[in-house]
């Protein structure tokens, strides 16, 4: 669980890592991966208004940018699982053997 600044960048530092070289579908790198991104998104820092110019709020967009970026790309694997699901072959090969040519 995230509960300071500190941990929050932290955690969003480790999603752009995880983001370069995603984790395998239901491995548990791949929960993991999850449950970071539920942790940042629960997470609800205390707002300090910073001025536009400066380092704090640069930073601050490009945190929304990167747990967007996440959120996204969680979409794109969500949607990827549930389509894999509903063919009849595997994308991936895996489960097709020999034919037995009928």
């Amino acid at each position: 669980m995230i509960r300071d600044q500190a941990s929050f960048e932290a955690a969003l530092q480790r999603v752009a890592d995880l983001l370069e070289h995603p984790p395998a579908h239901g491995t548990p790198a791949d929960q993991k991966f999850t449950e970071l991104l539920h942790d940042i998104e629960s997470y609800k820092p205390v707002v300090e208004v910073a001025a536009p110019e400066s380092v704090f709020a640069r930073l601050g967009h490009e945190a929304e940018a990167l747990v967007k970026k996440a959120g996204d790309f969680l979409t794109q694997r969500q949607e990827r699982v549930r389509r894999e699901s509903l063919m009849t072959f595997p994308e991936n090969g895996e489960g097709i053997g020999p034919t037995t040519g009928v």
